[in-house]
């Protein structure tokens, strides 16, 4: 291992501490956290796989899965001050890549979706978090300084600096830059969604609600236009003329006779109701504070 497999060592140990509000000391997270276990074994049976020892390795690597839940090959390649937060049920595949400071919790799968002997496990950029009980599987990049939701399933490429959220992972892009451990609650794409279309629902029946009144309106003008003056209407068999309604009712013409010019307007002196277009998002994005879906 030498001075530098010390030095890493010594950065897993503070990778956890500076992570992890929990851990007191540095004895006590080398004493206690079966994540920094993981990794530490891992670099003894990455070195025996990269000298040409495989076997042994694939040995050390199931002692360790035994003793700290975690399984990660030792064919991986894995960055420096990576912290594993718990480590139960992690698995990270032969072909994954893994960056520098990247927080990974229980649960997670660094995983393939083929059965040949080429990459098939994704490549992890440097900063990345991934929540507890996410899927990351196929050959695809995670870009610096994303951030994977708890039980997320991911399975495309993700841009650097993105949330990704859901089941299959919806990618969110940042506007405005932020550090991957900041602190703050993911994204509902979901519900952002369903108030969305509340909104354009409810927009969509007072626009109808509008055309209605509208109409009614202008109706009631073009009945009253045409049925307001005195006259005579034919009764259509010949029969004794009656007097037309008078004042403002509507005219009602009874079947062929001669006078008044009966029958319901429909159109008068309102015109055309006005129309309002509701159109989707720009471009088919849900805008948000600092993300577009």
């Amino acid at each position: 291992m030498g001075r530098a497999g010390l030095g890493q060592l010594r950065r897993d140990l503070r990778a956890a501490r500076d992570r992890d509000p929990a851990a007191r000391s540095s004895l006590e997270v080398a004493l206690c956290y079966p994540g920094v276990h993981a990794l530490w074994a891992y670099r003894v049976n990455h070195w025996l796989w990269t000298h040409g020892l495989p076997l042994p390795a694939r040995v050390g690597a199931t002692v360790a899965r035994a003793l700290t839940g975690a399984e990660i090959h030792p064919g991986a390649q894995v960055g420096d001050g990576v912290f594993i937060d718990h480590a139960t049920g992690v698995v990270i595949g032969e072909t994954a890549e893994v960056g520098n400071d990247v927080t990974i919790y229980h649960g997670v799968t660094l995983g393939g979706t083929s059965l040949e002997p080429t990459k098939r496990h994704p490549t992890i950029g440097d900063r990345v978090v991934i929540g507890a009980g996410a899927k990351v599987l196929g050959p695809f990049t995670v870009g610096a300084d994303s951030r994977i939701g708890a039980n997320a399933v991911v399975v495309r490429k993700v841009p650097p600096g993105a949330v990704v959220v859901g089941v299959p992972g919806q990618i969110i892009t940042r506007s405005r830059p932020q550090p991957a451990h900041h602190d703050d609650s993911l994204p509902d794409p979901l519900g952002l969604s369903l108030q969305s279309l509340l909104t354009r629902v409810d927009r969509l029946e007072a626009t109808a609600a509008l055309q209605a009144a509208t109409a009614t309106t202008a109706g009631a003008d073009g009945d009253a236009s045409s049925g307001g003056a005195t006259g005579t209407t034919g009764s259509g068999d010949g029969g004794a003329a009656r007097p037309a309604r008078t004042g403002g009712a509507p005219g009602i013409g009874r079947a062929a006779g001669v006078g008044g010019s009966g029958g319901r307007g429909r159109s008068g002196s309102g015109g055309n109701p006005p129309r309002v277009t509701i159109r989707p998002p720009k471009g088919g994005v849900w805008q948000g504070e600092d993300f577009a879906i």
